[in-house]
């Protein structure tokens, strides 16, 4: 039996400490200083006026806390590493890795050398509007989140960004699915926000399309921002327009914990991201001196000593209380090491302890010329990203953005390396002039849809791959989007406004992609059940279309996502399996194997049911859970299309802009008029007009206030 002093030894033990509180006071003082003014137009969106670039990074920050804090204190926990403290072991080996790749170390030592006084400016305004709405709203603050820190908002640029490659996807050469924990912030808080299922991959994708005078019908420029994320959680667009006297003038959107916003458009100019997969990730295979809690490793022919530290995390219990943790963290000299049922491995990566990406959005936000643009470029802050650009001059123009490497040729770097040899360590990045980009080509068009940057104009136009290094492991994949752009835009020499926004919503996939030849391999199999023959004409009816009305999708695209995934390049289970299962799940929720497609294909929210076509990897990107198809009555769609952005100069340069969300302003707040009204516009494929002047703001006012003020 356990004494009652042990007992109570235990329970302080595992107390969960929390540290000291906020202090109130301190919070009211700084947010005093800013000058903000934040205006809600009609549908909601926060327009935040400031006299200085911090005082509207201010006023971003509280207003974002208004319409989604939830998500922002999960961000704060995974920024500061201590998610399983709050959420319990799941979560774990996430504060783990955060702890190994010294997250919280690198800010520290470089907030003030990697990060410029501006930019530090930006992210201790943000912090300090979080603080302000927080201590306004305590009863929704969990205990400890208070203050957010200027490091917490750093922190979380350089924790989550190399997730954006896939950095997650390059530990399972090394670590079965069966070993692999879910480290991947990006996969965790997924798992937390839509009730314990993971985000399709295919979510960290996007679309992006310029058109320069010479291509438009009009003599007009236009841009198309169209990012696909996830509709709620932590990747999930916050739309918001910045205005201040120091020349800020930005619409766009950012994500939970960002300080400044992510892409938008400014009335000189325009930029869009869309995730693209450089190799950015090498890992080693490490000779050890011993098996078991090994203190050397062999490079060079030499033993080396591991720098052993503690990774020291709680992980919640129940109640106040968390059981502290403490654990082994080796670096060497390649940097932190991976522990796995088959040996260490060393890890290096583009973005290990760097900051910069803060300060190049910052730059790319406040460019008014095309060298001002370049230079911001230059910066090679952040880690990767295909950006599109466009200005009011007429330029366009992409590059396939990335902290690259510089390696030695010769070796596989896709493969795992040898760890014991010093020569395959790289200690420096490219140059930003070595990697694939095109400014104002002769087509006067380009685009971006996460696939090859070879193919992304007219063919004579485009980069040849054999100029450029082998050791970048640069993507050659073509996707459906790809395809399509290049089918829709390559022959229209005079692209007007209407057939922009008509190629933009396309939903149809290409002859010659999986999708297609999977239902090509479908109508080749002699199948003695009757049903699958109807199956099989029902596919045989089947263009490729994702049209509202077409009976033939829902079967065509069920079976495509149960047999091949949500990027339909998978190989999940037998072509004919997956389309028995498809037409039994179809059967059972509709009556039959041909509903309608916008029967089946949802955009769901609050009590918004309403019909949506596109579907997986279209230009007009719908993703929705096919593994819970019957429980859901079809496909209710998660990510994809979410914040759009059509920017449109004419010959004078003048901007008109329009927006559409897939939900509206109010992220969290189901009681808010902006849950869900912009809901029908987007599953119409329609826009609204985003003002960029106080001047146009004023006349659509729903709220006007100074945070920190009143």
């Amino acid at each position: 039996m356990i004494s009652l002093f042990g007992a109570l030894v235990l329970a302080v033990w595992l107390k969960t400490p929390y540290g000291p509180k906020a202090d109130i006071a301190q919070i009211e003082t700084s947010a005093a200083t800013y000058d903000t003014r934040i205006i809600r137009d009609n549908w909601g969106v926060a327009h935040i006026f400031g006299k200085s670039d911090p005082d509207t990074s201010f006023g971003l920050g509280y207003s974002h806390a208004e319409d989604d804090w939830a998500t922002i204190q999960d961000v704060i926990m995974t920024s500061r590493g201590v998610s399983a403290k709050y959420q319990g072991k799941s979560a774990a080996p996430m504060d783990y890795l955060f702890d190994l790749v010294k997250v919280k170390e690198t800010i520290d030592i470089k907030a003030a050398t990697g990060v410029s006084k501006p930019a530090r400016a930006m992210a201790k305004a943000y912090a300090d509007g979080l603080n302000s709405w927080g201590i306004e709203n305590q009863d929704q603050v969990l205990p400890g989140i208070l203050p957010v820190t200027t490091g917490d908002i750093l922190a979380g640029f350089t924790w989550a960004t190399p997730f954006f490659y896939r950095m997650d996807e390059e530990l399972k050469k090394i670590m079965t699915s069966e070993d692999a924990p879910q480290v991947s912030p990006w996969k965790r808080m997924s798992l937390i926000n839509i009730g314990g299922d993971a985000l399709p991959e295919a979510v960290r994708g996007s679309n992006a399309f310029a058109i320069a005078p010479s291509r438009s019908a009009d003599g007009h420029t236009r841009l198309v921002v169209n990012s696909h994320q996830p509709f709620t959680g932590p990747y999930a667009w916050f739309e918001a327009h910045v205005v201040s006297e120091e020349g800020l003038n930005l619409a766009g959107a950012g994500f939970p914990g960002t300080p400044i916003l992510a892409q938008g458009v400014t009335p000189t100019h325009g930029w869009a991201q869309t995730v693209n997969r450089p190799d950015l990730v090498d890992l080693y295979k490490l000779e050890t001196e011993r098996d078991k809690n090994p203190k050397q490793y062999k490079m060079d022919g030499k033993w080396h000593d591991f720098d052993i530290t503690k990774s020291k995390f709680r992980v919640k219990l129940f109640g106040p209380f968390s059981l502290p943790i403490k654990k082994d963290m080796r670096w060497s000299a390649h940097g932190p090491v991976l522990e796995t049922p088959h040996g260490l491995y060393a890890l290096r990566f583009a973005g290990l302890q760097e900051v910069g990406a803060l300060d190049q959005w910052y730059a790319m936000s406040k460019a008014d010329t095309l060298e001002a643009w370049k230079a911001a470029i230059a910066q090679n802050g952040v880690l990767s990203f295909n950006i599109v650009y466009a200005d009011k001059e007429g330029n366009i123009g992409e590059i396939y953005n990335a902290k690259m490497p510089k390696r030695v040729e010769g070796p596989k770097w896709q493969d795992v390396l040898p760890g014991d040899d010093s020569s395959l360590i790289w200690q420096s990045y490219r140059s930003s002039d070595d990697l694939p980009q095109i400014y104002n080509p002769k087509s006067g068009w380009l685009f971006s849809a996460n696939s090859s940057p070879f193919f992304i104009t007219d063919a004579a136009d485009n980069n040849l791959r054999e100029n450029y290094s082998d050791t970048f492991g640069i993507e050659p994949r073509m996707t459906n989007r790809a395809q399509s752009a290049l089918a829709l835009f390559e022959p229209d020499q005079a692209i007007s406004e209407e057939e922009l926004l008509e190629y933009r919503a396309n939903g149809s996939y290409q002859p010659g992609v999986h999708i297609r030849l999977l239902v090509d391999e479908l109508l080749a199999i002699d199948f003695e059940d009757k049903n699958l023959r109807e199956a099989q004409h029902i596919l045989r009816e089947w263009d490729g279309s994702t049209e509202i009305d077409n009976r033939s999708a829902a079967l065509a695209i069920l079976t495509a996502m149960k047999a091949r995934g949500y990027e339909i390049i998978d190989d999940l289970m037998p072509a004919a399996q997956a389309l028995e299962e498809a037409k039994n799940e179809l059967q059972q929720v509709f009556g039959r194997m041909d509903p309608k497609w916008g029967d089946v294909n949802r955009l769901r929210r609050g009590d918004v049911d309403l019909p949506l076509r596109g579907g997986p990897d279209t230009l007009r990107a719908i993703y929705g859970h096919y593994d819970h198809f019957v429980e859901n009555k079809g496909l209710v769609a998660v990510a994809g299309d979410t914040h759009i952005m059509i920017a449109d100069w004419d010959e004078a340069g003048n901007l008109d802009l329009e927006s559409i969300h897939q939900f509206g302003a109010a992220t969290l707040d189901e009681a808010s008029p902006h849950y869900a009204d912009q809901a029908e516009l987007f599953a119409r494929g329609e826009y609204k007009n985003m003002p960029m002047t106080l001047e146009e703001v004023l006349p659509l006012a729903t709220r006007d206030y100074r945070p920190g003020q009143e």
